[in-house]
């Protein structure tokens, strides 16, 4: 008995739900009339609820308000995709997604409640998985990674509450590795290597709390030593000794607080705070990742 009500309710529902979709009011999209906000169609003076429709496009409103399912184009830079997801009282909700115009998914995108969440996916058009971003409530929380076109991993780090932490790797094509380093509270802290593209190692050094501290090396590329220089609290702070390419001293020099100093101490050049150029680059790849475009791209649709 309780089963036959079960179904009945259902059969019930879906029927009053097809039966509401259907009567959906549908108008041109060119009827569209935004008023403060709120949408309207021309000539019209209450809000508008229905379904907007145009070659590629579909919008649901309910009194004005954008509520249901949305489908259309969206801009980045020079390429444009097809975007579908749904709004719940004018808020993007649920699993929104990114299309090349081939039909072949560009990006999987996640809300919740107008805020980015879980993980978003992104695509190449050969169909590979180009990367992955975690989010929680808006905020970076978890592995980020990247691959190449043919899915070679480019980049691997991690985030915890918005700011970078822990192990983060970086590889040039063909997997050679890049950059390894470690980051706490978002800032660089630990050790830090550094290879070309044909996998000499450049540098090797550590930082804490993005300064660099202690004994840096700085090689050729044969692997021999070409710098050894030592910092304390991000400016240059003792002996300096560069090294020619027979591995023999060519020059040596003394800093005191990032002032090159004579044998008693005294100042001969006064030297610029270090403007370094690793910690600027984690700054611009903070700036890079995808979710902040695309969110914004979203946000701004009317």
């Amino acid at each position: 008995m309780k089963k036959r009500w079960v179904i009945n309710f259902l059969i019930t529902y879906i029927v009053l739900y097809n039966l509401t979709f259907s009567s959906l009011r549908k108008e041109n999209i060119n009827k569209k009339s935004l008023r403060n906000q709120i949408v309207y169609l021309v000539n019209e003076t209450s809000p508008f609820t229905g379904e907007l429709i145009g070659e590629g496009i579909k919008e649901q409103y309910e009194n004005g308000i954008k509520n249901g399912f949305f489908q259309g184009f969206v801009q980045d830079e020079n390429e444009r995709f097809v975007y579908e997801g749904k709004y719940i009282n004018g808020i993007k909700h649920g699993v929104w997604t990114l299309k090349y115009l081939n039909g072949d998914t560009k990006g999987i995108l996640k809300y919740n409640y107008d805020k980015p969440n879980g993980q978003w996916t992104y695509f190449y058009e050969n169909k590979n998985m180009e990367g992955y971003e975690n989010l929680e409530d808006g905020i970076l929380h978890g592995k980020v990674v990247k691959y190449s076109p043919v899915g070679e991993l480019l980049t691997k780090v991690e985030y915890y509450n918005g700011l970078l932490e822990g192990e983060a790797v970086f590889f040039y094509k063909g997997e050679i590795l890049e950059t390894l380093t470690n980051f706490k509270y978002g800032k660089i802290d630990g050790g830090i290597k550094i290879f070309g593209a044909d996998g000499a190692q450049m540098l090797e050094g550590t930082y804490k709390n993005n300064k660099r501290e202690g004994v840096w090396k700085f090689f050729y590329k044969t692997g021999d030593i070409k710098t050894v220089v030592n910092y304390k609290n991000g400016l240059k702070d003792g002996e300096i000794i560069i090294y020619d390419k027979a591995g023999l001293v060519a020059q040596k020099s003394r800093f005191i607080q990032g002032n090159e100093v004579d044998s008693n101490g005294n100042v001969l050049k006064k030297d610029k705070e270090l403007k370094d150029s690793i910690v600027d680059r984690f700054k611009k790849f903070n700036r890079s990742l995808k979710y902040e475009k695309y969110d914004k791209i979203l946000s701004e649709m009317e």
